[in-house]
């Protein structure tokens, strides 16, 4: 394991710096909105439209890539994502914004996927659970550090922009530099819904949720604080500690799923993130950042237990095609979660931001028992493996049973961006 990770190290310390700086401007943007007296119901359709891009990137970028390669895909991707976030202090208006957080969208779900295919075909069979974990420990770690560096300059300059754009540029220098072979194209995005439902109706709710829940803590989170009354330093805590919350409770909310049923462990972390909205509802809001931990371990790894509980359900030959559609249907959940919690901010005040939140998650809780009294568990359930919207792509690719098709992924791209092209034209994704 530790020699593949050091086969790696150029490749994750992109992703390590590239996650700090969009851990940065994911707080920056709706703090910064807020600060420029635009409504939460704007804010919350800035976060949408990063969403948005977000789907768009995943359909769009993997034909690139069979053009013009990993490498000059990933520099293309964080020049404009560094281009997108400088221009946002510049181009100080509600239209531009709208523009740019689109791009942002599509510049982050393709990093995400140029970055993800390359460990997936360089580790090893052995140790492709260990990169994964790896992988996603540094994805959450870089967020919540982040979060984090808000403190660093004030929020009415221009230094904190560029800061995220410094880190992010400098994401793509060990990536460039990297030694390790190219590998082959990336499978063009298939998108079945009916697929996902009748795979699993329960891991199709618990994505749509999740990704409601989570849309809107990144994209509202700070808004609610600033409009609480909260310190910018009080709220990137919060914001930190609900990441961190998430990825501590991941891994053993995980193997409980691995005894019981998965649907019992989304539905129970359902109905005690629900809870826990409560009374940060009813609760001063000065109590509600410690509260925000058990908030993210209780519903930020819902995503990751209803992957596992796809996976389980998952025919021969269609995990990336489901893969993909679970997460297709999380970042649409994270596009409808800000607008409705926005607007219900925007109407009755920043405390509905909880008030939103409790009833998604009993209303998610209620349909995942609806399923467990009318449909008998899986009976074919493998082990739970750490996982993150971001990673979502990669656990299904790294699964030992994935094959895919040569014919789906496209041409090779030229000499000059992939030397060990000729001797590994038969390797699979």
């Amino acid at each position: 394991m530790i020699a593949s990770l050091f086969k790696l190290s150029n490749l994750l310390v992109g992703v390590a710096l590239l996650l700090t700086g969009h851990g940065l401007q994911l707080a920056l943007v709706p703090l910064r909105s807020e600060l420029m007296g635009w409504s939460p119901t704007q804010i919350g359709f800035l976060s949408s439209l990063y969403f948005c891009g977000f789907i768009a990137g995943c359909f769009t970028i993997p034909g690139l890539v069979s053009r013009i390669g990993h490498i000059r895909t990933f520099a293309c991707l964080v020049i404009t994502l560094t281009a997108a976030i400088l221009t946002l202090p510049i181009a100080d208006f509600y239209a531009a914004w709208m523009v740019l957080r689109f791009l942002t969208g599509i510049a982050i779900a393709g990093s995400y996927l140029v970055i993800e295919s390359w460990l997936n075909e360089q580790a090893s069979p052995e140790s492709r659970g260990s990169v994964l974990a790896s992988y996603t420990v540094i994805v959450l770690v870089g967020l919540a550090s982040g979060q984090l560096l808000i403190n660093v300059a004030e929020l009415d300059g221009d230094r904190l922009f560029m800061l995220s754009g410094i880190l992010i540029v400098l994401a793509g220098l060990p990536v460039c530099l990297t030694r390790s072979a190219h590998p082959k194209p990336i499978p063009a995005a298939k998108f079945s819904p009916m697929l996902v439902v009748r795979t699993s109706r329960a891991a199709t709710t618990g994505s749509i949720i999740s990704g409601m829940v989570a849309g809107s803590v990144y994209g509202l989170g700070p808004v609610y604080g600033l409009q609480s009354g909260l310190e910018v330093l009080t709220i990137s805590f919060m914001m930190s500690l609900t990441i961190a919350g998430g990825a501590l409770s991941q891994f053993p909310l995980g193997r409980i799923s691995d005894k019981l049923d998965r649907r019992y462990v989304i539905m129970i972390c359902m109905v005690s993130g629900s809870g826990i909205a409560f009374l940060a509802l009813i609760l001063p809001a000065s109590l509600v950042p410690m509260l925000m931990f058990i908030f993210g371990a209780c519903a930020l790894p819902i995503y990751a237990v209803s992957l596992a509980l796809a996976n389980d359900n998952a025919k021969e030959g269609k995990f990336i095609e489901l893969g993909t559609g679970l997460l297709m249907l999380n970042a649409m959940g994270s596009i409808v979660g800000p607008m409705i919690a926005s607007q219900l901010m925007s109407r009755f005040g920043p405390q509905l931001f909880f008030g939103y939140h409790m009833v998604v998650l009993l209303l998610g809780s209620v349909l995942i028992l609806f399923m467990i009294r009318t449909k008998e568990a899986s009976l074919n359930q493998g082990d739970f493996k750490l996982a993150t919207t971001a990673a979502a792509q990669a656990s299904f690719q790294m699964d030992p049973r994935v094959e895919v098709d040569d014919s789906e992924v496209g041409e090779d791209v030229g000499d000059d961006l992939d030397a060990d092209s000729d001797s590994r034209a038969d390797t699979e994704i």
